[in-house]
């Protein structure tokens, strides 16, 4: 998939396969659109979508939104990778 931004209904699609977590890298987050800054920590989520897969990028808040409020569980999600800084 391209790196257009995508809309509302298409990040309610996605679906997540791994999970890093980190500083912010200073481009938009894919839900509230504000850019997550170096100091921030930043959600990196490599996501199914639409027969492709996208890299998608979340302030901590955001990706807690996005997931409807749940917690992410590296040790009993195995599609969460904890091995990246």
């Amino acid at each position: 998939m391209n790196g257009s931004r995508l809309n509302v209904a298409a990040l309610r699609r996605a679906v997540p396969l791994r999970m890093w977590g980190g500083k912010g890298s200073g481009l938009p987050c894919d839900f509230c659109r504000v850019t997550v800054g170096p100091d921030d920590v930043e959600y990196e989520v490599e996501a199914q979508l639409d027969g492709g897969t996208v890299m998608l990028r979340f302030h901590y808040r955001c990706h807690y939104a996005w997931t409807g409020g749940e917690e992410p569980r590296a040790a009993e999600d195995p599609r969460i990778a904890a091995d990246r800084a």
